[in-house]
């Protein structure tokens, strides 16, 4: 299924999605980018991967044009939580954060632009499960509790 929407300059190409996980995975990345206050053209890639440990990934093509590849077998709030994790990659390189050769000879666990990424991808999932009154589904409830 290919969808493209373009909403406030920000579009979004969904391939490879059931409609479910396409209405969801769009929803996510505007409210991601909107969050951010970007506006690139991402396209968003439901993808068999193979390598047990990859539930996704995110390469800049070009200025303000990204890639987003999403296991297509994740559970919906994991799938969620994982495109939240490649969204602030999307942010990163449009900030000036992070480049494609940023992160060479470092540690996946010490990259600076993966620590972000793991630490947002659970807080941009909740804001977004209680900005479109979802919170209260029982898929969305483990972790929506707040924290001082």
């Amino acid at each position: 299924m290919l969808v493209e929407t373009i909403r406030d300059s920000i579009m979004i190409t969904v391939n490879g999605a059931t409609t479910s996980q396409h209405d969801y995975a769009e929803s996510m990345a505007i409210f991601v980018c909107r969050k951010f206050n970007i506006y690139p053209e991402i396209e968003i890639n439901f993808r068999r991967l193979t390598n047990d440990q990859s539930v996704g990934g995110c390469v800049q093509l070009d200025d303000g044009e990204y890639e987003i590849d999403i296991k297509r077998s994740l559970r919906l709030r994991e799938m969620l939580t994982t495109l939240a994790h490649e969204l602030v990659h999307v942010k990163q390189y449009e900030h000036g954060e992070l480049t494609q050769t940023s992160n060479r000879g470092c540690d996946y666990w010490d990259r600076p632009s993966e620590i972000e990424a793991h630490g947002r991808e659970h807080g941009l999932f909740i804001m977004w499960a209680e900005e479109h009154n979802l919170s209260h589904k029982k898929w969305t409830q483990r972790g929506l509790e707040k924290h001082g």
